[in-house]
């Protein structure tokens, strides 16, 4: 059992080295070209590089989005694939250095295939502008360069975490991002931000220099899209770790869990980084819960050829097992948020659990609420905003326009004011 839990471990961790230029073996005999979830926004990067590489001139694009959101995977997995002959992929972390400047040394040493570099920052810079991209003096000189470097590779360059760029050395990002402009270039620059804000700020900034930068937006995952991605990752667990049979596959999970756990995560707004983590810890359960019922005297140990056999109708992860660990990662910010909230938005809580809920039918259960515990009512304007404050605490959801959906539980209620005498009433009614 161990090494199927390693297998589900290590398939569910995240990709610490995304530098596409960097290529292990195994990575270079079987490409990944998969990046679930995310399969709009991998067509739309392929067609941007297409299309700026027709062109016969440089480009940008901001890519911004949540972290977590997989846009720093896609773009990296996207780089990896592109053909070696003709495009020369580059990525910079610009939060790697205790001197943001220095970024200007980082690509110097990447444009020149170096391990090391002793230039310094100026000479960096100057040997970029000079060599890589610059204008030229006249039209003839320009086409003369442009064929004899007709061959030449277009350079993709990443610039992954650029918001520490804008504010305090936006010099650095707005001449960086007049690289593609220059006459000699065949650069494709990507800028990657956490904040959509920030990147905006900046756009006025270089249209009065006549550059255009488009944005590429990446939303957080939506539930469908977690799954897609988890069953991605079981796929590859199944790929090095074979089962018996087909039927055994399907017994790793029990019906729904994965689906349990994605509406989870969606719900409570994580990014796939919490996903994983919710996995991972599925898996030291298990362990722990297996090592908790194992005779003192059982071995720990197994061959690399035993498989784990599930008997019928027996799942290896079940939901209660799942439930356990999404209460243990979730329940404590839900009964906090619970908690902060004011007195009136806390009586609205109590009043939510309906077989049809919407405004009209949560305020008529609310007045019924305050009648109960004599607490006085709130205006319609006030309760609306009341209801606003208890979304935004993601305890609550609106879909469809006027249909309210709950994200928390009675149990949830209960714990969150058990100890609260002017609720006494109401958790009564609960029970």
């Amino acid at each position: 059992m161990q090494r199927l839990l390693d297998t589900i471990n290590k398939n569910f961790s995240l990709q610490t080295d995304i530098d596409p230029t960097k290529h292990k073996k195994k990575d270079s005999e079987e490409k990944i070209t998969k990046v679930p979830g995310r399969e709009t926004h991998y067509r739309k990067l392929r067609a941007f590089i297409d299309n700026t590489v027709k062109s016969g001139v440089g480009d940008s694009l901001y890519i911004c989005g949540p972290p977590g959101a997989g846009k720093s995977l896609t773009l990296t997995t996207l780089a990896k694939n592109l053909p070696k002959n003709k495009f020369k992929p580059i990525y910079i972390n610009c939060m790697q250095f205790d001197q943001p400047a220095k970024i200007y040394t980082e690509i110097y040493r990447k444009l020149e295939n170096l391990v090391s570099t002793k230039k310094g920052i100026n000479e960096s810079l100057e040997l970029i502008e000079s060599y890589y991209f610059f204008d030229f003096e006249n039209e003839e000189k320009r086409l003369e360069y442009l064929k004899d470097n007709e061959k030449k590779k277009t350079t993709i360059l990443i610039l992954d975490e650029i918001d520490i760029l804008f504010e305090k050395f936006s010099n650095i990002l707005y001449r960086i991002f007049e690289w593609p402009t220059k006459h000699s270039s065949k650069l494709i620059l990507f800028g990657i931000a956490n904040e959509l804000g920030l990147v905006q700020k900046s756009l006025p900034r270089f249209a009065k220099v006549g550059i255009d930068i488009e944005i590429l937006h990446f939303k957080p995952y939506t539930e469908e899209e977690i799954l897609k991605i988890f069953n991605h990752r079981i796929e590859l667990v199944f790929k090095e770790y074979k089962l018996k049979d087909a039927e055994q596959e399907k017994q790793l999970f029990q019906p729904q869990t994965l689906e349990l756990i994605s509406k989870q995560l969606s719900l409570n707004g994580c990014d796939i980084r919490k996903a994983f983590d919710v996995i991972r810890r599925l898996v030291t359960l298990k362990f722990e819960k297996y090592i908790d019922k194992a005779d003192l005297n059982d071995s720990l140990e197994e061959s690399p050829t035993d498989v784990v056999q599930f008997e019928p109708d027996q799942y290896f992860f079940t939901m209660n097992l799942a439930q356990e660990i999404l209460d243990e990662f979730f329940e404590c910010k839900i009964v906090s948020n619970m908690k902060s909230l004011p007195i009136q938005a806390q009586i609205v809580l109590f009043s939510s659990f309906l077989p049809v809920l919407t405004y009209e039918t949560l305020y008529k259960s609310y007045k019924n609420q305050c009648s109960i515990i004599n607490f006085p009512l709130m205006e319609k304007a006030d309760f609306g905003l009341s209801v606003d404050s208890i979304i935004s605490n993601g305890l609550m959801k609106i879909e469809n326009g006027n249909k309210i959906t709950l994200l928390f539980s009675k149990e949830q209620l209960i714990s969150a004011f058990k100890s609260s005498q002017i609720f006494d009433p109401l958790l009564e009614e609960l029970k």
